[in-house]
């Protein structure tokens, strides 16, 4: 059995479809995703700059602990997240992260901290642990998975790859590196194991992520 690929961009294969375009190129409008284990939706929105691709997303979640999260994030041509603010609020409390990476500096995160939430600390005691080339994960928010499928320019036949990753979790904000094994299996399923349990999820042909079991669907 064939172990898992390193992640190395400067040798990874062409991905076929349209996991290939640049910003702006067949890129998809707003898409919207309602979650299945609970109350509540996510609405991303893309912008196409001359340099670089933004996205803004903003999410209401029900359940034991009702919050919004608001979030924006600027891409590089590669589909590489170098930027990303992420707050959180809910009954008396708010978090804010930001995140930047800064070239040979590596990353940099600040918080806020409102109220009191009873959760793990946000953002990160040291950020020298974040590794320059991370792949970015905001939790339950599916576009992240497609901007690493472009990333590492995944094709049913690139096997497994791991990569670094950056694990932003809601709503405590707490960040975590880690690495990550990406399969795409098919053309339409993709499987995600290693900081976090192992996770099916399917695509569309432009590699949006329509479905997770149990955990939301795409509706626009």
């Amino acid at each position: 059995m064939v172990g898992p690929t390193s992640y190395d961009t400067a040798t990874r294969p062409g991905s076929v479809g349209l996991l290939t375009a640049e910003p702006g190129d067949d890129r998809p409008g707003p898409l919207a995703w309602q979650r299945t284990d609970t109350v509540g939706t996510e609405l991303v929105l893309h912008h196409a700059g001359v340099e670089r691709l933004t996205a803004a997303g903003s999410a209401v979640v029900a359940g034991a602990l009702p919050h919004t999260i608001g979030w924006a994030a600027e891409l590089e041509p590669s589909w590489a997240v170098r930027a990303l603010t992420v707050t959180c609020q809910g009954d008396g409390w708010s978090r804010t992260v930001r995140l930047r990476h800064d070239g040979p500096d590596g990353w940099t995160c600040r918080t806020e901290e409102t109220g009191d939430l009873d959760e793990a600390p946000a953002g990160t005691d040291d950020p020298g642990r974040l590794d320059g080339a991370a792949l970015v994960h905001l939790s339950d928010s599916p576009i992240f998975l497609t901007w690493a499928l472009r990333r590492l320019a995944l094709t049913p036949d690139s096997g497994p790859v791991c990569a670094p990753t950056i694990r932003v979790r809601t709503p405590s904000l707490t960040v975590l590196p880690g690495t990550s094994t990406y399969h795409l299996l098919s053309g339409r399923r993709l499987r995600i194991s290693g900081a976090e349990p192992s996770t099916r999820y399917d695509l569309d042909d432009a590699g949006i992520v329509t479905y997770q079991p149990g955990r939301f669907r795409l509706v626009h």
